[in-house]
């Protein structure tokens, strides 16, 4: 049986609590994907920041301040006041079913993965099942 390790991304890409917003807006652009694990220096897990809780962010600034000052913001704020903190984890030997029932029906995007200590050591994203299922399909 499938694990989550088998399909799990591993070269992750964190920020720090401390990293902000224009720095998440940056990568996330750059390297198109919408989840950004949040790490403490040992790589322990701290808590997540998404394309929606950008956004949500995003949008109570340019709210609060208008649209003008919404740079100007974004590279103000940290990550520990906007990231999420209640996160929704597996382990690596996790059977991939498991995690799909988990993303599916929590309605999650992501789920990351931890060891035993909460270090971070892979995510996985609706998009891994993505492409395992079209590997699996049959070619025309």
């Amino acid at each position: 049986m499938k694990q989550v390790a088998d399909i799990m991304v591993r070269n992750l890409l964190t920020l720090s609590p401390e990293s902000n917003l224009k720095e998440a807006e940056t990568i996330m652009a750059q390297r198109q994907i919408r989840h950004i694990p949040v790490t403490d220096g040992d790589n322990k897990l701290m808590g997540l920041i998404t394309q929606k809780e950008f956004l949500s962010e995003a949008f109570r600034i340019t709210d609060k301040f208008g649209a003008h000052q919404l740079a100007n913001y974004l590279a103000k704020t940290e990550l520990t006041g906007c990231m999420k903190t209640t996160l929704t984890t597996v382990k690596a030997d996790t059977p991939l079913r498991e995690a799909g029932d988990m993303l599916h029906t929590m309605k999650q995007g992501c789920l990351l993965v931890v060891d035993d200590e909460q270090h971070l050591i892979g995510i996985l994203t609706s998009q891994d099942f993505l492409k395992l299922a079209l590997e699996l399909l049959p070619g025309d």
